[in-house]
């Protein structure tokens, strides 16, 4: 069994002193939280005194749910919600979390069986599948009246959550993709850090240099899914993902193919953890932050946790392929249309567009504020990091994938490059067998 199939002493230790930190973290984050809840509330208390006196929805104490799936971001939610409840003190917010790998099934199934959450995020592979299916409320009326100023909002993302033209979702936050490391694991190798200037020809010799053999530590993580890996890689090498009518995968295609093979050799080749180790620890939430992994590339959203986590990350932008490239995606809030308060689900969204509910998520360092002119805030929130790098990728981003058929056929990619990167495929069939796999779903 080679060292990327398995973890060394020196990295199990470090992952379980990492997990116990964690739990620390998390209570921290909560008390901060807290603090800042306290002086924030106070100034929305003056500056929302008269709004808050006529109780809406007729003044009924109503209870509504709102489901996301990252509990990183539950104080900036938690702050949002005592924020809202000044204003409309008539209507209690109940966060619910959901982890991501249960998320989408837990969703499906509540909204097949009449039971869900009143307010949830979104992504743009979903938004077609439950738009279509009637599942969600349009907001269209609220953009009309100028309820919500659309305007406020890049035409680029809101264009994700318009369905038949007609708007279901307005965006929350935006992300986009670099190149995360650990300045510790640099140092004790005496490799340079990364540089805006790196190319893939910098990447693996870097790699291969912060590699140990023992298992204790990973130059890279390749990891499983397409935003934050090899999506980026096919652009970078001037490929395709789908064709331009998203009807057609393109990954067969030689430009995608040699971008696909790139990702998989990090793990053949040792210089990765391997699928299996991945797939029980995941290297974003626990991998990197424990420190055994030395450049991991990941989205604007993992900043947070990463900083408060592992003191020596640093963040350069991801290098560059034929040329420079980053994926660019944001979540919304939609409503359920089977809720029974519509009304307060309207209102917790429209809050929610605000420009006071953008200014929580940048302040606090959680995301990317959506709204226009918002992003400088998150920038400042975590002067340990360049985040200015994730702002100035929009000027080379691409768009995620967003056909009208749905997610499937990345989950069917992913299931084929799990099997090939784990020694079931080989590397030169890896290409046409995830092409197939996609277009079964694409064309189903």
């Amino acid at each position: 069994m080679s060292s990327n199939e398995r973890m060394g002493n020196e990295a199990l230790t470090k992952l379980m002193t990492f997990l116990s930190r964690r739990e620390l973290l998390r209570g921290s984050a909560c008390g901060a939280a807290g603090l800042g809840l306290a002086a924030w509330g106070s100034q929305t208390r003056r500056d929302s005194a008269r709004a808050a006196q006529e109780a809406i929805c007729g003044g009924e104490e109503i209870k509504i749910t709102y489901g996301f799936w990252d509990d990183v971001q539950r104080p900036a939610v938690e702050q949002q919600i005592a924020a809202f409840k000044e204003l409309h003190p008539n209507i209690t917010v109940e966060p619910q979390v959901v982890p991501w790998d249960d998320y989408w099934t837990k969703l499906q199934t509540g909204v097949a069986g009449g039971s869900t959450y009143d307010v949830f995020w979104m992504n743009a592979d979903g938004l077609p599948v439950y738009a279509s299916q009637g599942a969600l409320v349009s907001i269209q009326e609220m953009v009309d009246d100028g309820s919500i100023d659309v305007d406020a909002y890049p035409q680029s993302l809101r264009s994700l959550y318009t369905f038949e033209d007609t708007v279901y979702g307005i965006p929350r936050d935006f992300d986009t993709i670099a190149l995360f490391y650990n300045k510790d694991l640099f140092d004790k190798a005496g490799v340079e850090y990364p540089t805006a200037d790196w190319t893939w020809d910098d990447l693996r010799p870097a790699a291969e240099k912060l590699t140990t053999e023992d298992g204790s530590q990973w130059g890279y993580a390749s990891s499983l899914g397409g935003q934050q890996n090899y999506f980026n890689l096919i652009k970078q090498n001037e490929g395709e993902i789908l064709n331009a009518e998203q009807t057609e995968s393109m990954l067969s295609e030689p430009a995608a193919c040699e971008a696909l093979q790139f990702a998989g050799d990090f793990i053949a080749d040792g210089l990765s953890p391997s699928v299996a180790v991945m797939q029980a620890n995941d290297p974003h939430d626990l991998l990197f932050p424990a420190g055994v992994i030395a450049m991991i590339p990941g989205g604007s959203w993992n900043s947070l946790l990463f900083s408060e986590a592992l003191p020596s990350t640093a963040v350069a932008p991801l290098p560059k392929g034929k040329v420079q490239a980053s994926a660019i995606h944001g979540l919304a809030n939609v409503i359920w249309s089977g809720g029974q308060n519509q009304c307060a689900a309207l209102e917790w969204v429209k809050y929610l567009a605000s420009a006071d509910a953008e200014r929580i998520l940048g302040s606090t360092g959680t995301v990317i504020p959506a709204m226009e002119g918002l992003q400088e805030e998150w920038v400042a929130s975590l002067p340990t990091l360049d985040l200015q790098i994730f702002v100035d990728a929009v000027d080379y981003s691409f768009p995620l994938p967003n056909p009208q058929a749905g997610p499937e056929w990345e989950s069917n990619v992913n299931e084929v490059l799990i099997e090939a990167w784990s020694g079931g495929i080989s590397r030169d069939e890896v290409c046409a067998r995830a092409d197939e796999a996609a277009d079964a779903a694409l064309k189903a």
